[in-house]
């Protein structure tokens, strides 16, 4: 990839960081360059996730820690169509449109308001970047930064979402790839690509690099929790901005790193929310949090005959046992009976182990497969043929695919 394609045009740079030292002029620098960059790791969300309000509640109030917003909140689920506005909606808040995945509603009487798409609930990275993107707002409107040009507000919010230290979320949510592979009787390929955020994904990565060039650290953490595309976007931007603006900080109106206070404590900003919503840990889970089966339906999967080791294990004790008993029994006979009892007990072992049991290749299923068996019985993939090992399983689905294009 180029540096060219890597990069957002040379006069949205320029507008990019233009609004980036306005906004540090307008809001709490420090926030900027102090406070964790928020990781899509389980150290930087301890709390319970489940799928419920209350599960949805907890994820904005962590967030809610982040931001430093010491404000309270409410949420409200909705399954295609968000909740029409009560009263005239406020300056900053989320318009209501079909198919919106998230909604900030509001502040009223120091509690912030916000939807959420039941949808959302089955994808723990969606949901996160979404109420981070919509925090955002609401950190926007608490601190009357809000203008009145929807469009800019909402590039100005993405923009206000790296700022809080939610860039790295921001950015692999800014462009998702996701592959289907069908097979039914021909091998296809399905690609799809998800779209969260206004600002495009070169210049989320451009934003989230001047921070990390600012601050002077945190560039691998960064990179390690980065899409491929993202990463790449990420690099050349840091390059671009280490190579034209060495002295970004000052550019920005940042002071002298040597005057900043100390970096915030991630233990400090993860420890234990706080017992006020209690009450909502009772509700029910919108749809019960089960184990979710592994579906390969449509798609080919490989018959692998694997050595059976539980078989081995359950036959080393009875043989074991039996063995015991024909050394005491050639001991009592003859002495040189004993070597070969053993020999033959180690023989018996081994030979159990040999045994081969035909499996799915897929390693989160591992069902047993029969010899006439078309589909699988664990995940539904369709059995297109056998595989010595399952490592072997990409490479002979990729050579199907071939054989069927050509």
């Amino acid at each position: 990839m180029s540096e060219l394609e890597a990069l957002p045009a040379e006069e949205r740079q320029e507008w990019l960081l233009a609004r980036l030292g306005a906004l540090l002029r307008q809001a709490d620098w420090q926030h900027f360059v102090c406070t964790p960059i928020v990781l899509p790791r389980p150290e930087f969300f301890p709390d319970r996730f489940t799928r419920s309000a209350a599960g949805v509640l907890r994820l904005v109030r962590r967030l809610f820690r982040y931001a430093d917003l010491e404000l309270g909140a409410e949420i409200e689920l909705y399954e295609g169509r968000p909740p029409a506005p009560e009263g005239p909606v406020a300056l900053g808040a989320t318009h209501h449109h079909e198919g919106a995945a998230g909604l900030f509603l509001g502040i009223e009487a120091g509690v912030a308001r916000f939807g959420a798409d039941l949808a959302l609930l089955d994808d723990p990275g969606g949901i996160t970047a979404t109420l981070a993107h919509e925090v955002a707002h609401a950190y926007r409107s608490h601190h009357a930064l809000c203008v009145e040009d929807h469009d800019l507000e909402e590039e100005l919010t993405d923009m206000t979402a790296v700022f809080l230290g939610f860039g790295v979320l921001s950015a692999n949510a800014a462009l998702r790839h996701t592959s289907e592979q069908i097979y039914d009787g021909t091998f296809r390929s399905r690609w799809s690509v998800q779209r969260l955020g206004y600002l495009s994904p070169q210049e989320l990565c451009f934003l989230l690099a001047a921070q990390v060039h600012a601050r002077g650290a945190g560039r691998e953490a960064v990179l390690a929790c980065l899409g491929t595309n993202q990463a790449s976007y990420f690099r050349a931007a840091l390059r671009w901005l280490e190579r034209e603006r060495p002295a970004l900080a000052s550019d920005l109106g940042l002071p002298p790193r040597a005057s900043w206070p100390p970096p915030d404590s991630v233990a400090t900003l993860t420890r234990a929310l706080d017992d006020t919503h209690d009450e909502l840990e009772r509700d029910e889970p919108i749809a019960p949090a089960l184990p979710e089966k592994v579906s390969n339906a449509g798609r080919p999967v490989f018959r692998v005959w694997r050595r059976s080791r539980a078989d081995q294990a359950a036959l080393a004790l009875p043989i074991g046992i039996a063995g015991l008993v024909g050394c005491v029994a050639a001991a009592m006979i003859h002495g040189a009976g004993i070597a070969a009892v053993l020999v033959a007990s180690v023989l018996a072992v081994r030979l159990a182990g040999r045994r081969r049991r035909p499996c799915c290749s897929e390693p989160e299923c591992q069902a047993l497969l029969s010899r006439a068996a078309g589909t699988c019985p664990g995940c539904g993939g369709t059995i297109a043929g056998d595989i010595g090992r399952p490592e072997e399983r990409l490479a002979a689905a990729e050579a199907l695919r071939l054989r069927a294009g050509g």
